[in-house]
């Protein structure tokens, strides 16, 4: 890996060791799975068989004389207490025009059974194993509904209706840009490239899987979660909602998570069911899925049915883009669900090109499957596959080379800033330049020697590129951040939340060089609601770019306010207060900044052998402008994570349902098949930092996500590549291997 000149950032371009690993190393981890309290009893929730169903009535009777058993819970129990549906974020009208309604999801059913997996009733006693027994003891009575599995069926004509406020089964529709000038734009343009393209559901699959333990206080009348979560304090607001407490009366403590790529944002069912039965019983109460369980019950992500035109001129310059969007939201809407579907991906529609005009309609739609949600790039890998594949195909169509057309086409360095059809300023880039520097690693025009080499050997190569660019902030674009320092320690509280991606490491480093101390007085404190009075969380990649500048602005402040006038002064100070002990002093910082753009070229070479139809990647080269690299050890990591599940996405992962009773068909790792290590041997990567955001403190701009954004057009338009002598332009992923034997068998003579 290379990098450009840094900025002047303290600290910024070293790679120390990372500071959490040693307790992970040597098995101490603090996870919701191995976490004890005393008097801790265990949970399991009982799901629907069912895809769709009239729930008629339960009979727990027999569950509750089962050994071991301390309680059974059904939605009469919640109703009784007061509980409220799990709220969702309406970011979208109706289609027509009006509130978005949508059902409402209740901790365990209640009326109607709606996707397979779904919550039915909470069995809670001394160990899980009794806990399992007394569920199989439970009589469900159930009125079997047809159910609608897919955006194809949930859109057909005679399909069953869903929700009385969504016609169709489509539960909002959002809309952009101009439709008359795009609609001209297609109608004179000397070329006009359409494709159909899916985005398939897949499931984030993080190596440790969702789990809460709740507990109830009853001496303060409080409560506490400890879970996995990514944004505790946004936890702490919709739990308060859920079970009708003010948010001081909920404490959230979060301790280590082994992975979470956006499944851990949101409260599910599973939060809510453990507080309820903690109070309910006096005892805490903890509830940890199995794998199986997490494919029928966690989010699922991606989903997406698009119908794309692009129009060009004679020369291959981009006049227009016009897509039609359906996505598919599952049963309920997950609380950032219609947002990322709808307005998050869509903020970067143009990707990193100029098109003048651009009129796109999103369409959210309700099946009988688990609710989709936020995922490693949470609506812009769905925005840029779209983009680049079309482009893909364009160039294939006009025989241009796909390289040559991106090029006549990316905004250039002196259109910076600039501001796109839906209002966002890219406010930095130099994208052909990271174009030529990709092309140039990849060895682009070398390709036509390995390919007859591969032909030689018997396989098939191919090469295809993609451009990305991501929009990094969150729905709510600032971070608070606070410093104190007492007896010698310095104290950082961050409300953004580390998921295994280094913050610790990079948060101690920022801190260390700012302050001028070792790093080894510094402290990181996250995933409290107690101590860390506010957060939005960590998610987008907006962690460094908003909660790191808060940091540092805090440190800043904090060396203001002690009135000394460079960091290597702070030494005196704990010098000093050796003998003299020092009152505490604190600094406090507040950063807001709008959306920033990382982007970046990647360009994929894969073989095929044609006996078998297997995809393997044989050079990889990542080309990302994440702004001000602090870490590039952890910022290599990232890319290298996210591009490996790209090509899951893009080579073998796919959530399938049932066509007709909507059951769940890969769930388990035997069905739903994940990428392994040898997918990716090696890979070529590469920081261009010559262009830092200049809408944040840092100049950083994200990096967890490229990757995601990136591997999957690439892979798929290499692959094409390869695939291009049987006539063959475009498939959906995943490119499996069966797919692809078959075009080739069909076409040979």
């Amino acid at each position: 890996m290379s990098t450009e000149p840094l900025a002047a950032i303290p600290g910024a371009g070293q790679s120390p060791l990372r500071v959490e690993d040693e307790h992970l190393l040597k098995g101490q981890g603090r996870f919701v799975g191995s976490l004890s309290l005393p008097g801790m009893v265990h949970a399991v929730v009982l799901r629907s068989m069912h895809a769709r169903a009239r729930l008629q009535s339960i009979e727990p009777a027999a569950a509750r004389a089962m050994p071991g058993v301390l309680g059974v819970f059904t939605s009469d129990d919640l109703l009784a207490a007061g509980l409220s549906p799990i709220g969702f974020h309406a970011a979208i009208p109706s289609e027509t025009g009006g509130d978005m309604s949508a059902p409402p999801r209740h901790a365990l059913a209640r009326g109607e059974l709606r996707h397979v997996g779904e919550p039915i009733a909470l069995v809670v006693a001394t160990s899980r194993y009794a806990a399992l027994d007394a569920a199989e003891k439970i009589e469900v009575n159930v009125e079997p509904l047809p159910a609608v599995s897919g955006i194809t069926r949930a859109l057909e004509a005679d399909a069953p209706v869903l929700w009385p406020g969504a016609p169709g089964n489509i539960v909002g529709r959002y809309e952009y840009g101009d439709a008359q000038q795009v609609s001209d734009a297609l109608r004179t343009a000397a070329h006009v490239i359409k494709l159909r393209v899916v985005n398939q559901r897949v499931a984030p699959t993080a190596m440790e899987p969702r789990g809460a333990v709740g507990v109830w206080h009853a001496h303060d009348q409080r409560y506490t979660l400890h879970a996995a979560s990514q944004t505790p304090h946004l936890t702490r607001q919709l739990l308060a909602s859920v079970l009708g407490h003010p948010e001081h009366a909920i404490k959230v403590q979060v301790g280590d998570i082994g992975g979470g790529f956006g499944s851990k944002v949101s409260v599910h069912p599973e939060d809510v069911l453990v507080l309820f039965a903690a109070r309910a019983l006096g005892r805490p109460v903890r509830w940890v899925a199995d794998r199986s369980e997490s494919f029928l019950s966690d989010m699922h992500g991606r989903d997406h049915l698009s119908e794309c035109e692009l129009a060009l001129d004679a020369d291959g310059r981009f006049l227009a883009l016009k897509v039609r969007d359906w996505a598919d939201m599952g049963a309920y809407i997950s609380f950032f669900g219609a947002a990322i579907a709808t307005r998050t991906g869509n903020r970067v529609a143009n990707g990193a090109y100029h098109i003048p005009a651009i009129y796109a309609e999103i369409r959210a739609v309700l099946s009988n499957t688990p609710p989709t949600g936020p995922y490693r790039g949470a609506g812009r890998p769905e925005t840029v596959y779209r983009l680049e594949r079309l482009i893909d195909v364009a160039a294939r169509r006009l025989n241009i080379d796909a390289a040559d057309l991106r090029r006549r086409n990316l905004i250039r360095a002196d259109q910076i800033p600039y501001t796109n059809v839906v209002g966002q300023t890219y406010d930095s880039g130099r994208f052909p330049a990271v174009l030529d520097r990709a092309l140039a690693m990849a060895d682009w025009h070398g390709f036509p020697k390995r390919r007859d080499a591969a032909r030689a050997r018997g396989r098939l190569r191919g090469r295809g590129l993609a451009y990305h660019i991501d929009s990094t902030s969150g729905i709510t674009p600032s971070e608070t951040a606070t410093i104190t320092i007492d007896d010698n320690i310095v104290t950082v509280l961050s409300g953004t939340q580390a998921m295994g991606q280094g913050l610790e490491t990079v948060y101690t480093q920022l801190v260390a060089a700012t302050l001028g101390i070792s790093p080894d007085r510094v402290r990181i404190i996250q995933g409290d609601t107690d101590r860390v009075p506010s957060g939005v969380g960590s998610y987008g990649s907006r962690s460094l770019y908003i909660g790191g500048a808060a940091i540092v602005q805090a440190a800043r402040n904090l060396l203001q306010q002690l009135g000394l006038p460079s960091a290597p002064a702070l030494n005196e100070l704990f010098a000093r207060a050796v003998n003299q002990p020092e009152p505490a002093r604190t600094g406090t910082a507040t950063a807001t900044s709008p959306f920033c753009f990382p982007n970046g070229c990647h360009v994929c070479e894969v073989e095929i052998d044609p006996a078998t139809g297997q995809v393997t990647v044989e050079r990889y080269t990542a080309v990302d402008d994440v702004g001000t690299v602090i870490h590039p050890v952890i910022v290599e990591g990232q890319t290298w994570g996210a591009v490996v599940q790209g090509l899951g996405q893009a080579l073998c992962e796919q959530v399938v349902h049932d066509p007709v009773s909507a059951q769940l068909l890969t769930g388990s790792l035997m069905d739903y098949a994940l990428p392994r290590a040898d997918l990716l041997a090696s890979m070529d990567t590469a920081l261009d930092q010559q262009a830092p955001s200049t809408t944040g403190l840092l100049g950083a701009k994200g990096a967890g996500e490229g990757g995601a954004l990136g591997a999957p057009p690439a892979a798929v338009s290499a692959v094409m590549h390869a695939l291009r002598e049987f006539g063959t332009e475009h498939l959906d992923m995943p490119l499996l291997p069966e797919r692809i034997w078959r075009i080739i068998h069909s076409k040979q003579p």
